[in-house]
């Protein structure tokens, strides 16, 4: 495609999807502080932190809430009594609660875990996730519900210093090393690189490897990864799941890769059509196949969503997204950076494109739930005469007639293709069989 082919196409898709993102004011009050790190509480509660845009190196101590989904953000410093040490990412659990990790950014500094009860006008450190030996870096918290969280850290004493808690941080347990696979030589975590579902929670390593567990953080196992490193100079990668079994990584150069088996195993996506992914940020609607990319780099600035699992991608925005997060098909939120205190700096997500029955309005059928381990209906705006699934070599496996209830479970694990046939017309789109 050249240039101007593709200057035409960005403009036509903002054109068509203009109101994807509406931007708000962040709060905070310094021009050029982006937003990043967002953590989504519920449908009306957010929480992220802030850095600088100019120069990232310098060190900030930000933090931004919402409780009115998005339309208005409240920003405040994070006082932990020391300018000096570094905020890792932020995980609320209520408008007025929430926890940071914090990292040292030089010798003899000690990180931990946070805490505010008051929206952030005091921070409290939670002693019991110590965090105090020569090599800790707490690179993530993470609260899945007021009383359960964990706290990720590189490898101390052998092995990854990984804390529990059942009671809000009152007490911290450290897991045993029996629980985590054994790092790799030099093999570290990164900042906020970690993604979570329910009850699983993953973090990717400078090994290019990805950790899991499947239980608050209490056992791990861990996979490799098409990619040598998540976070280097020249590679790195973000990761996000849709079920405890279907994710997706994406590398700064756009390259997709999608995993059925919770990251066992992993497989390139083959980009078709005249959309693509970013490179920077990528987050799943969960269980759908819908999923969102966004680029922070000033070349390959944007945004673009796909609802086939990264297979077909349609753009919608070139501005600069810093970050993306999203917490079912009707809230989400991408970073941005301020201008002034009253203006700019968090994107709220207020389009339909990445609704259920989108697909519905757009191909005139749409299939619940995707992905599927049993049953799937099949919606649609004309009397269905015949549904055809195919397998990915396009052999025909099944056929049915005036049905919309199709039982799927004899199907192995994977991805599908089906075809309905209404009134003259046939459409087809993708299933993801669990």
């Amino acid at each position: 495609m050249t240039l101007r082919l593709l200057y035409l196409f960005l403009c036509f898709s903002v054109c068509s999807h203009a109101q994807f993102w509406v931007e708000n004011a962040s709060g905070f009050p310094l021009s050029n502080t982006g937003l990043s790190k967002i953590h989504i509480v519920d449908d009306n509660i957010a929480w992220a932190t802030g850095y600088d845009g100019i120069n990232p190196n310098v060190n900030v101590q930000r933090f931004t809430t919402t409780s009115d989904a998005g339309a208005t953000w409240t920003a405040g410093t994070i006082d932990v009594g020391n300018a000096n040490l570094g905020i890792s990412n932020i995980s609320g659990v209520s408008a007025t609660t929430a926890y940071i990790a914090v990292h040292p950014r030089a010798s003899g500094q000690i990180g931990g875990v946070w805490q505010t009860v008051d929206t952030g006008i005091t921070w409290t450190r939670q002693s019991g996730a110590l965090f105090n030996s020569a090599t800790s870096f707490t690179n993530v918290v993470h609260f899945y519900n007021t009383n359960d969280g964990v706290v990720i850290g590189d490898p101390a004493g052998g092995y990854w210093e990984i804390y529990t808690t059942t009671n809000g941080g009152t007490s911290y347990t450290r897991v045993p090393s029996s629980n985590i696979p054994a790092p790799l030589t030099n093999e570290v975590g990164y900042l906020a690189q970690y993604t979570h579902l329910g009850n699983n929670i993953w973090f990717t390593t400078s090994a290019g490897r990805v950790y899991h567990s499947a239980n608050m953080g209490n056992n791990w196992s861990v996979f490799n990864t098409p990619l040598s490193d998540f976070g280097g100079t020249n590679l790195s990668g973000d990761i996000t799941f849709s079920t405890a079994n279907k994710g997706m990584i994406q590398d700064n150069s756009g390259n997709l890769f999608i995993t059925q088996d919770a990251g066992t195993t992993w497989n390139p996506v083959n980009i078709s059509g005249t959309g693509f992914p970013y490179g920077g940020a990528i987050a799943y609607i969960p269980n759908s196949s819908r999923v969102v990319s966004t680029g922070g780099d000033t070349a390959l600035a944007g945004t673009a969503y796909s609802t086939d699992d990264g297979i077909t991608w349609t753009n919608v925005s070139t501005d600069q997204h810093v970050d993306v997060a999203f917490l079912d098909e009707d809230t989400g939120y991408s970073g941005g950076f301020s201008t002034i205190s009253t203006q700019d700096g968090v994107y709220v997500y207020t389009d339909s494109v990445l609704s259920t029955y989108d697909q519905l309005a757009t191909d005139g059928f749409s299939i619940y739930p995707n992905p599927s381990s049993e049953f799937i209906n099949i919606l649609s705006t004309q009397p269905i005469e015949k549904v055809e699934i195919y397998d990915i070599n396009s052999r025909l496996l099944m056929e049915y007639s005036n049905i919309s209830l199709i039982d799927v479970t004899d199907l192995q694990s994977g991805i599908y293709f089906i075809k309905v046939n209404a009134n003259t017309t046939s459409t087809t789109q993708q299933l993801i069989k669990n």
